[in-house]
């Protein structure tokens, strides 16, 4: 079915109609009316880069070799990771591992535990997918009650994703269980929202391109960590994995609470700061 599927998509893509789209943006500069407004990046190339008219920066890109452009890629990597954005990669990372351990293993817990058929876990997986699919839609109206700012909006549901944990990982009836994951979809969806719109506020709209690929790359490192941790919890107790992220999600509040960012995702704050 997983192979039908791949090809079934790869007959769509090969069958639908395709065309590249061109980005017209000014050269002076980022408009107002735009989502994210640009930070600056203390880096070398950057600083040079400001000094410049545009088309002498494009015209010096073209000169450059290759291996300096990937130098220069690498350099604006290590200033996100070591200055303004070690908090948002950290927090990433201790969630993503967080609701990893919640759902390795999640077949055999419940079977270990309560007994359930893996045919009712299916259901009870395809049910809250279907309610994380639905979560999608209620991030805007969420983030408007909020006005904008997404690093309050992150902490309540980190705060939120930590407590179902506990929940999911200390009760004895499965009604909870339903309940916790019926939460669970809701707060997972609009973390990942929030910490992507997080990382663009705090990196900028220029860097945006480096921001979500290391951002990827700390997801991926969570991947590689949470399978190694929910066997080693799990050799201990059948809830250890989900006690273990609501431990790891309880530290990412701790450092949310600790280093807030400059700016949380306010529009009107991040244009002034502009």
């Amino acid at each position: 079915m997983c192979c039908s599927v791949f090809l079934l998509n790869a007959g769509l893509v090969w069958l639908l109609p395709w065309r590249e789209t061109s980005l017209n943006i000014p050269d002076s500069g980022w408009s107002l009316d735009q989502k994210h407004a640009t930070v600056t990046i203390k880096s070398e190339s950057t600083l040079q880069g400001a000094a410049t008219t545009p088309e002498a920066r494009r015209s010096g890109r073209n000169l450059r070799p290759p291996w300096v452009e990937v130098m220069s890629t690498l350099k604006d990597m290590k200033n996100l990771i070591f200055s303004a954005l070690w908090d948002v990669f950290l927090v990433r990372l201790l969630m993503g591992v967080a609701v990893m351990l919640y759902y390795s293993n999640f077949v055999l817990a419940l079977e270990e535990r309560f007994g359930v058929r893996p045919k009712t876990t299916g259901y009870l997986i395809s049910y809250t997918s279907a309610l994380g699919t639905l979560a999608g839609f209620a991030v805007g109206p969420i983030l408007r009650l909020y006005k904008h700012n997404s690093h309050m909006v992150l902490l309540h549901s980190s705060a939120l994703t930590c407590l179902l944990l506990l929940l999911y990982s200390t009760t004895n009836s499965m009604a909870m269980v339903v309940l916790s994951s019926t939460l669970l979809s809701f707060s997972t969806t609009i973390g990942r929202t929030c910490i992507t719109d997080l990382q663009l506020s705090v990196g900028g709209a220029q860097a945006s391109g480096t921001v979500i690929g290391v951002g990827q790359s700390v997801t991926a490192v969570g991947r590689i960590l949470a399978p190694l941790l929910s066997g080693l919890a799990q050799e201990i107790s059948p809830c250890g994995p989900p006690s273990l992220g609501a431990a790891l999600a309880l530290v990412a509040i701790l450092i949310m609470t600790l280093y807030r960012p400059p700016f949380s995702g306010d529009g009107s704050e991040r244009l002034k700061r502009e």
